[in-house]
């Protein structure tokens, strides 16, 4: 295994399960790539995500799997998420999906939109399916479908924070392929997020689950699993083409992201390495500030909010507000999200940057003094961005490695997502042992 985060790791207890001989290599001194939680005077403090969701349970059944399944944890509270739009914060539709609410009355009366924002939404009621076989970007979409205000004020903050991209580049067919099959199956987008609602479906539920402690527990109970089925582990070495060709190895994944794998199979198969340095990569930043509690004028009870204005960050999480114990009694933790779609404010010095955010809570949060504890963790280069043609670009990558013993796993070609990447990992593994592929 090349790389030492999730997939790596997922992938390596995956073989091991299966009686492999592993070995893992990671360039770097820590295991667990963007999932990183960092433990101090009481503080959880996560530099990388802190859920994943539940309607996709490779995760959680990893977690359970390695016997945290009681630590898994629900939100605190109902799920409380804003928007702010007009300067103000306003409460997302009620059973928001992706784009859309599952019901109407919540889309009918959000203060997100303007009437005639919503007036251009209807059209959709009666628009034609508008999609032929070819891929377009998601932002190309839905504003044909919805128009340019639900792309800006929903797709825009909701999807393409994700990927550090505008939805105006991410590919349909590679992010959110369900919106090809809402227009081919209902016609309508807004028809089909309501029949998309569970019945019962609780309002305010939210679908994000993390881990008691922090998302770090998983990978250090990950890391203990691999460990104990006999891999080898091996921290701040890099590999190189050459021993992949070695022959050392009947079969070698490479999960250290786009750059990494690219360059490791430039001269080994380049037509794979051609096709992901295609990949585009982006880069984002979070920061972390720590107040008291009567430092917060408002909000802190909130789960949030996403901007659907112009801001020095994309959003803001509280992260007190939406999981247990990540801070001392009396302390409120906030995380803001910087990615490099925002301009120069993402490439700022560090002290540019937080004096930015902490004038953004000052005026949205009524946030008083100073925080006691700031953390700044920058990703650069590292996001894979899945623009219009990516699953073409993933297609060449696998033919160009079918006959050799090298993959690619995770999220340069497979979604970034928790679950995403465990499922990659461990369909990988599964590949080219010859196990049961039980669609994990």
């Amino acid at each position: 295994m090349v790389g030492g985060g999730l997939t790596g790791l997922a992938a390596a207890y995956e073989a091991v399960q299966a009686g492999a001989s592993v070995t893992l290599v990671e360039s770097g001194t820590r295991l667990g790539g963007k999932v990183w939680t960092e433990v101090e005077d009481g503080y959880a403090i996560e530099h990388g995500p802190d859920s994943c969701v539940s309607y996709r349970p490779e995760a959680l059944d990893l977690a359970r799997e390695l016997g945290i399944g009681d630590k898994i944890e629900q939100m605190a509270s109902s799920r409380m998420v804003f928007m702010r739009s007009g300067g103000k914060l306003r409460p997302l539709p009620a059973s928001m999906g992706v784009v859309l609410p599952a019901r109407l009355m919540p889309f009918v009366t959000t203060g997100i939109l303007t009437i005639p924002d919503k007036l251009r939404a209807g059209f959709d009621l009666v628009l034609p399916r508008i999609l032929d076989e070819s891929d377009v970007s998601i932002g190309q979409f839905l504003g044909r479908r919805l128009g340019p205000a639900m792309v800006r004020k929903f797709a825009d903050p909701l999807v393409g924070g994700i990927y550090g991209a505008s939805v105006d580049q991410l590919s349909l067919d590679a992010v959110l392929p369900s919106l090809r099959v809402n227009e081919s199956e209902h016609r309508s987008l807004l028809l089909a997020a309501r029949a998309s609602r569970p019945r019962g479906a609780a309002k305010g539920a939210s679908p994000f689950r993390s881990i008691q402690g922090g998302m770090g527990v998983l990978i250090d109970q990950l890391v203990q699993a691999v460990r104990d089925g006999g891999a080898q582990i091996i921290l701040g070495e890099s590999v190189d083409s050459a021993m992949l060709s070695s022959g050392e190895f009947d079969a070698v994944i490479l999960a250290g992201g786009v750059s990494s794998s690219a360059q490791l199979l430039k001269d080994l198969a380049p037509d794979a390495a051609a096709a992901l340095s295609q990949i585009p990569l982006s880069s984002s930043n979070i920061v972390t500030f720590a107040f008291d509690a009567d430092q917060i004028g408002r909000g802190a009870a909130a789960h949030g909010w996403l901007e659907a204005q112009t801001a020095p960050v994309s959003g803001i999480t509280v992260s007190t507000a939406k999981w247990s114990n990540r801070a001392p009694e009396g302390k409120v933790l906030v995380r803001g999200f910087v990615p490099a779609r925002l301009g120069a404010i993402a490439q700022a010095p560090d002290d540019e940057l937080t004096a930015a955010i902490m004038a953004h809570l000052r005026d949205v949060m009524g946030v008083r003094g100073e925080p006691s504890l700031t953390r700044i963790t920058r990703w650069t280069g590292v996001m894979p961005s899945y623009t219009v043609g990516h699953l073409t670009r993933v297609a060449a990558v696998e033919a160009a490695l079918e006959s050799t013993p090298w993959r690619v796993a995770g999220s340069a070609l497979y979604g970034v997502g928790l679950p995403d990447c465990v499922s990659s990992a461990r369909k990988t593994v599964k590949n080219l042992t010859g196990g049961p592929d039980n669609g994990a």
